[in-house]
């Protein structure tokens, strides 16, 4: 089983904090964190669309009947 992705980035933030980390293994840590951190963004914006288009659905007769 994973970790979520918040409690990896939050583990990779403190790596990254840690002043024993060598230049490579720092580098190594901030691609990993940039890379989650995306993937976390587009798993939140997956589900804001989502929302929009579950609202559509429920809303579409409505949405039908505009003048427009």
């Amino acid at each position: 089983m994973t970790m979520p992705i918040d409690q990896q980035i939050a583990e990779l933030r403190a790596e990254l904090a840690d002043a024993c980390l060598r230049p490579r293994e720092r580098r190594k840590a901030q691609r990993e964190l940039e890379f989650l951190t995306e993937q976390d963004r587009s798993e939140v914006e997956a589900a804001y669309f989502a929302e929009g288009e579950s609202w559509s659905a429920v809303h579409a007769v409505e949405l039908a009947a505009l003048p427009f």
